[in-house]
């Protein structure tokens, strides 16, 4: 059996690849579950609200702007989204 996307957001080296995964997993229930919300996912991953919220908004960003990529740290990415008017 594979591992979990708690087990994948642990073992992540780079905090875009655990920003990813986290998206890639609400995203993943909310189509599942129309219901679904920040919270159940910061409950499945042991985090805050405020982390998956972060998270989501960066990776949402991400996608219009992969330049982002190049924050060395989830603290600047999260400044830099001011640039973009995220």
């Amino acid at each position: 059996m594979g591992q979990t996307f708690k087990e994948k957001y642990e073992a992540c080296k780079t905090w875009h690849d655990k920003v990813l995964v986290m998206e890639i997993f609400h995203l993943a229930m909310r189509a599942r579950d129309s219901n679904w919300t920040v919270f159940k996912t910061a409950n499945e991953f042991g985090c805050s609200v405020g982390l998956v919220s972060e998270n989501l908004k960066i990776a949402q960003a991400l996608h219009k702007h992969p330049q982002i990529l190049q924050s060395p740290n989830r603290a600047d990415a999260l400044n830099r989204l001011k640039e973009y008017s995220v």
